[in-house]
């Protein structure tokens, strides 16, 4: 790449300086074009069919019965039915726009919090902004296939989106990947996971945009929350609950991260069991003491 770019700062050769970006090979696309393109706009859509939208879904006692084994519940590719009532299909990558950033992500010789970095301005590179424009104009049928990519995986996941990639095939469009959360405990990030442990996958989806560094050990993320349309829960409401049935407990998402929180500064030491302790008398003492306190003053006393 002839220009590093704006995120040189999550590259290994510096990390502290932060530079502006431009880079004449930069993707532009139309969300408004994208979107009528998947809608149907401008063509006739086809009539939605009548509650014909089951999965491929295993039964709930063969659910349980490969609970908690490594065996993988292989149906086959299930039918698409979001693409039968929202007309709506995206661009899968199937991994192609994560080969750039496997290190990044999933690398072990640096620790996560300097792979994975969290906070920029997704201002600063047009191509950053593009894509999360993009999806937020696309949320409605984003957040159908979401739901979609979660009844098929039958796991909590997250989408995920390369900013600088783009399909050959489809090279106006974004390509997405589903990534599940036992793919993302191998990250070691704390954000990443507990994005996608304890939220509600029939509510919403979450969406992970990236942008690798030159050299792909780092990567810069934003995280975008698109809910999913009342209707198509509704509609999908049986599906989601049989997968339901076999999700693991909440408590049973153990977040993996490769180092522990600071620990609390300790506080001041006390020297005693009792630090506000009251003086000690001995009896003659808090005799006197007593009696002084009941003996009537007199009156030149008082001045």
């Amino acid at each position: 790449m002839g220009n590093t770019g704006h995120f040189d700062r999550i590259s290994e050769e510096d990390e502290e300086e932060e530079e502006d970006y431009d880079d004449p090979r930069r993707v532009h696309f139309s969300p408004k074009a994208a979107l009528k393109r998947m809608m149907g706009i401008g063509r006739q859509a086809p009539i939605p069919p009548t509650k014909n939208t089951s999965y491929s879904l295993p039964s709930k006692t063969l659910t349980h019965a490969y609970k908690g084994t490594t065996t993988a519940l292989d149906y086959g590719i299930p039918h698409n039915k979001m693409n039968e009532y929202t007309n709506v299909k995206f661009i899968d990558s199937r991994g192609v726009a994560l080969d750039a950033v496997k290190h990044a992500f999933f690398g072990r010789m640096r620790k996560a919090k300097e792979r994975i970095y969290w906070g920029f301005s997704p201002d600063k590179d047009e191509r950053v902004s593009s894509v999360i424009s993009w999806v937020q104009t696309v949320n409605y049928a984003l957040g159908s296939y979401g739901l979609h990519r979660f009844l098929q995986s039958q796991e909590r996941g997250a989408l995920f989106v390369n900013a600088d990639y783009r399909s050959p095939k489809n090279p106006n469009e974004p390509a997405f990947d589903w990534l599940t959360f036992d793919q993302l405990q191998k990250t070691r990030d704390k954000i990443l996971q507990e994005s996608v442990a304890f939220y509600d996958p029939a509510a919403q989806v979450i969406v992970f945009i990236f942008l690798p560094s030159p050299s792909g050990n780092s990567v810069a993320v934003w995280r975008r929350r698109i809910n999913v349309p009342n209707n198509i829960r509704l509609m999908l409401q049986d599906e989601i609950n049989l997968v339901f049935t076999g999700l693991r407990k909440d408590k049973e998402y153990l977040v993996h991260v490769d180092e522990l929180p600071p620990k609390a500064a300790p506080g001041p030491k006390q020297t005693t069991a009792f630090p506000m302790q009251a003086p000690l008398y001995t009896a003659p003492d808090l005799a006197r003491q007593m009696d002084k306190m009941q003996r009537p003053k007199r009156w030149w006393q008082l001045f």
